[in-house]
């Protein structure tokens, strides 16, 4: 009688597993890729939705923590928000953990602010920036990017953004899909945290003009909601888009309750606006070249 003996579980039949319901082997598999790739961040996000698959709920929400903390630590506010949002959808119960994260950025902006103002105060030269590789320039950018969509989050006093995080919500939406149409009442705007989508609208025969892209670390929809005017243009979906999800209605209550908030906001607008108008000159530059 000849005996098979099973391999190890190979990353590459994970959705395999996965479709099976095997929940066992696909954790094997996904632990031996993080062992071979332990700087891939987005498969520990894989891991922990295969925890809660399984049941594992408290393991889940561990690895979860720790990713939510990890961005937070590197400016990434908006991914850290993401991740808080899977942990509140797999147990509502630990509300816990949005204040958590509202108190770490609170701390870690008033550790900056330190630095910076201890920087100001240095007298010695900025050592020259070395050489990057276009590659690497490129991610930095991105990294920026997104870094500074964050820093709406950390604008807000704690308290309002304890409530903040707790009400986003994380959509998913797929290829060519309409997020928001073109004269529609704006309810909500959006944070693009991973995917692009395409900005989009009618001239006057109908045809559908390409206004611009956008990708992770990019808002839409705020012109809508912060002025209460019809969407000014239809975003589609390029490729599988994760956007956060910002309610008006909710909005509207945290500012009630922490009016400070409305500053922060008008700010946000005002410098939005001005980013718009820069984009569309340079534009302009660009097609006239």
């Amino acid at each position: 009688m000849v005996v098979m003996l099973k391999g190890k579980p190979r990353f590459e039949s994970l959705d395999h597993y996965l479709a099976n319901r095997d929940y066992g082997l696909a954790l094997e598999a996904i632990a031996q890729e993080i062992k071979r790739r332990p700087e891939n961040f987005n498969l520990l996000l894989r891991q922990a939705e295969i925890l809660g698959l399984a049941g594992d709920r408290d393991k889940a929400i561990e690895v979860y923590r720790g990713l939510a903390r990890h961005f937070a630590e590197q400016g990434f506010y908006a991914r850290a928000i993401a991740v808080i949002n899977k942990v509140v959808r797999l147990d509502p119960g630990r509300q816990e953990v949005t204040r958590e994260l509202a108190r770490f950025i609170a701390a870690q902006q008033a550790t900056e602010h330190d630095q910076r103002a201890r920087l100001d105060r240095a007298t010695a030269p900025a050592a020259p920036d070395q050489a990057a590789s276009p590659g690497a320039d490129a991610m930095a950018r991105q990294a920026e990017k997104e870094r500074a969509a964050s820093r709406f989050f950390a604008e807000f006093p704690p308290a309002a953004l304890e409530r903040l995080i707790s009400t986003t919500a994380v959509r998913s939406f797929a290829a060519g899909e309409k997020i928001v149409r073109e004269g529609d009442r704006g309810a909500s705007w959006f944070l693009i945290e991973e995917g692009e989508v395409e900005v989009q609208t009618t001239d006057s025969s109908g045809r559908h003009l390409l206004l611009a892209q956008l990708g992770p670390g990019e808002f839409f929809g705020e012109v809508a909601v912060l002025t209460g005017k019809p969407r000014t243009a239809t975003i589609v979906a390029r490729n599988g888009v994760t956007t956060i999800e910002i309610s008006r209605q909710d909005l509207d209550q945290i500012a009630a309750a922490h009016p400070e908030v409305r500053s922060v906001l008008q700010r946000f607008y005002e410098k939005r606006a001005q980013a718009t108008v820069e984009a569309m000159l340079a534009r302009m530059r660009g097609g006239g070249a």
